[in-house]
């Protein structure tokens, strides 16, 4: 925590702009990660328009005590949570419509044309095994959300109007598996590592190292590991100042 003798007129810092989720998130279907080849594996959903809504929440009960006519600490119980991805989906594909509608393939009896039918009972098949928003930051790098065995329960909704192409409205809510423990969401956010957060490594002068002590010298030496050579202060000022440019003297 840092000190300070003024409050700041906005909370805007270095990380700021590289800290920003910009453009709407791109959508995947049983994405995985490759550990031998460091990729990531996955079909795209399809694109979409009006961008993305991820929403992770939780459910949550407050325990009444009498005499307490306000929330306390403690009191608020969590008890489940829900996830959900929405779109706009405008490719109006054969799978994007069964998917929707949770529905099967039959024979049809126009040739020429593909039958989707409603079915009355869900199969294990209807769920998708996962569905991944990933958002890119201001800095370049991906953020993923995986949430895993995602039905579709928005049903189908198709807005069709005049110079304007039709969406699917859908969303999508994850599940837990049998496997799972069943008081929580097989959720993930795959959020990457700030290396910005490292502190900074001082860049001395040779100035700077000739006004030390050759006591000092070497203990500054010795906190960021360098090996110094040299029998004299001169020898080690440039020992010091090799190794902290990269080399090995």
């Amino acid at each position: 925590m840092s000190m300070f003798d003024k409050f700041k007129k906005s909370g805007i810092t270095q990380q700021t702009p590289k800290s920003l989720l910009l453009n709407a998130a791109v959508l995947y279907k049983s994405l995985k990660y490759i550990p031998e080849e460091k990729k990531w594996s996955g079909v795209l959903l399809g694109a979409t328009s009006g961008g993305t809504k991820v929403n992770i929440s939780s459910d949550y009960q407050e325990i009444e005590v009498d005499g307490a006519i306000v929330k306390v600490v403690g009191l608020t119980q969590k008890q489940g949570e829900s996830g959900s991805i929405e779109a706009n989906l405008v490719e109006v594909t054969e799978d994007n419509l069964k998917m929707a509608i949770v529905g099967k393939e039959s024979e049809s009896d126009i040739e020429g044309y593909d039958l989707i039918e409603t079915k009355a009972l869900l199969e294990a098949s209807d769920y998708i095994d996962n569905i991944a928003a990933v958002g890119t930051l201001s800095n370049g790098k991906p953020v993923i959300v995986v949430m895993e065995n995602m039905l579709c329960t928005s049903g189908l909704e198709i807005d069709t109007k005049n110079k304007k192409n039709a969406v699917m409205k859908v969303k999508f809510e994850c599940h837990a598996g049998f496997d799972d423990d069943h008081d929580t969401l097989p959720i993930s956010i795959y959020y990457p590592k700030n290396t910005t957060s490292q502190p900074e490594i001082l860049i001395y002068a040779k100035e700077d190292l000739e006004a030390m002590t050759v006591t000092q010298i070497e203990a500054l030496a010795n906190e960021r590991g360098y090996t110094l050579t040299g029998t004299n202060k001169e020898e080690k000022i440039l020992s010091f100042m090799e190794q902290q440019n990269g080399g090995n003297a």
